[in-house]
């Protein structure tokens, strides 16, 4: 399990990049079948849903036959890249710093409490360190976005 202090810092680095986004660079796409900032916020307003049933489930035990995640299905069936950018923005946040409480809050015992995949079991404690690389992977993504979609927009 990552530390609480790195998935604090993976929060707050995200909002920070939130934070520098106008909706006019949320809802530009900088080419066909490339993401949109509202759908990259959309898509890990997903991932904290899907994680957040998937954490307190596990505090309470093991888990079988939890649905999977589809991304790409997922983003367009939400329509995210027509929704208000501040209330993705606002959202995220909220459910960011809900999460943080619960990771904060785990019991120690039920960290090795496992979600049994066709990959193979995957416990409380690696999902919840996994959520916060994928996080920091996305905000990675994001940024480059955010530099693109700048430079299409003071190039038209």
């Amino acid at each position: 399990m990552m530390d609480i202090e790195s998935a604090r810092a993976a929060v707050a680095a995200f909002e920070d990049l939130l934070d520098k986004t106008d909706a006019e660079s949320a809802h530009a796409r900088v080419r066909p079948g490339a993401w949109t900032l509202a759908e990259i916020t959309g898509h890990l307003i997903d991932s904290a849903s899907n994680n957040h049933q998937r954490f307190a489930r596990l505090r309470l035990g093991g888990l079988e036959g939890f649905p999977g995640y589809d991304a790409e299905p997922w983003v367009a069936a939400q329509g995210y890249n027509s929704c208000d950018f501040l209330t993705l923005a606002t959202l995220w946040s909220s459910y960011n710093a809900f999460l943080l409480h619960l990771a904060e809050t785990t019991p120690e015992a039920a960290l090795e409490n496992a979600w049994v995949t066709p990959a193979g079991p995957k416990t409380l404690g690696f999902l919840i360190g996994d959520y916060y690389e994928h996080l920091k992977m996305h905000a990675g993504h994001y940024a480059q976005r955010l530099a693109e979609v700048r430079a299409a927009l003071a190039g038209s």
